[in-house]
């Protein structure tokens, strides 16, 4: 009979849990207020370091994101019902 180790399958879970985020992730997990949204450049892992816009998720964490194609083009939009977007001004 073998047995596997308490440490190795937490280890393997683990490994196996932050893989499946890696992949899920589309851009640079910026912290911030659920539900509104944000510009930020400057990140040279993603789109060359040209301005984004992305959207935070009911966990604090960015969860979409909009590549813009050119630095300082990044605009959020302020509406009246206090929602946020963010968008490329070219």
């Amino acid at each position: 009979m073998k047995f596997t180790s308490l440490t190795t399958v937490i280890i393997t879970a683990a490994a196996m849990a932050s893989v499946d985020i890696a992949s899920a992730a589309g851009g640079p997990d910026i912290l911030g207020v659920p539900g509104q949204s944000g510009c930020a450049s400057g990140y040279s892992t993603y789109n060359n370091g040209n301005d984004f816009g992305y959207k935070v998720g009911p966990n604090g964490h960015s969860q979409s994101w909009t590549p813009c194609p050119c630095k300082g083009c990044c605009n959020v939009i302020h509406a009246a019902d206090g929602t946020t977007v963010a968008d490329c001004v070219t």
